[in-house]
């Protein structure tokens, strides 16, 4: 049975992202570069113009993309596809409010040791949250304007993360949306446990820097 991920650590510099989301589409390089740069967990979020379709596909990636975190020793979460988390035994599976309902995700996951997030983006969902003693942390945002979802909510700015991490510090958090190397010592300044990045890295010309700028790990 594997240990227990402490999210608090965990969330600390979260990559998300996909083929679509990479020059070139060469995700298994730059998460590579990006696990020696010192990102602390990785999310697989393969959707959009540009990415994957076919199921098989989709399932390579994700076993290369788990292999690499499982040898870099940060957990592997895939976005929304509660069956092919089981299938691959991912550590983690990361749903949104217009996704899979997160009891029935949390009922599905749980008996398989797979570890559940969700996205929040109003301090109602976020209260709903608190009442779900299964979900392992949330995902706040966006909390600036991002370019890198076309179905963004709306923009919840820091007060959100304020008032969440107030609320409940127990409670592990990662702010998201549009999370810059300008912006995120303001973010880091609320008191959540990490921020999630998907441009900020996958779109950078110098990966290591560019983790080390937004308060990454290792800088071998």
């Amino acid at each position: 049975m594997k240990p227990p991920i402490n999210w608090h650590e965990a969330l600390k510099l979260y990559l998300i992202g996909g083929t679509q989301d990479v020059a070139g589409g060469d995700l298994v390089g730059l998460l590579a570069e990006a696990i020696k740069g010192g990102i602390t967990c990785f999310q697989l979020r393969e959707k959009g113009p540009g990415s994957l379709k076919k199921g098989e596909a989709i399932e390579g990636l994700a076993k290369e993309c788990q292999a690499l975190c499982r040898r870099g020793n940060i957990p592997f979460i895939v976005n929304d596809d509660v069956a092919l988390a089981i299938k691959i035994k991912a550590d983690g599976v990361h749903v949104g409010q217009s996704d899979k309902g997160i009891r029935e995700t949390l009922k599905a996951v749980k008996p398989y040791g797979i570890d559940v997030g969700l996205s929040i983006n109003t301090l109602k969902q976020f209260e709903e949250a608190l009442e779900l003693p299964l979900l392992d942390y949330v995902g706040i945002g966006p909390v600036f304007n991002t370019q890198s979802k076309v179905d963004a909510q709306p923009v919840v700015g820091l007060s959100l993360l304020n008032e969440a991490v107030r609320r409940s510090p127990e409670l592990p958090k990662v702010a998201i949306g549009g999370i810059t190397v300008a912006n995120v010592g303001a973010v880091r300044a609320t008191g959540v446990d990490g921020v999630a990045v998907i441009s900020a890295i996958t779109k950078s010309e110098a990966i290591r820097r560019r983790i080390q700028e937004l308060g990454g790990g290792s800088s071998s």
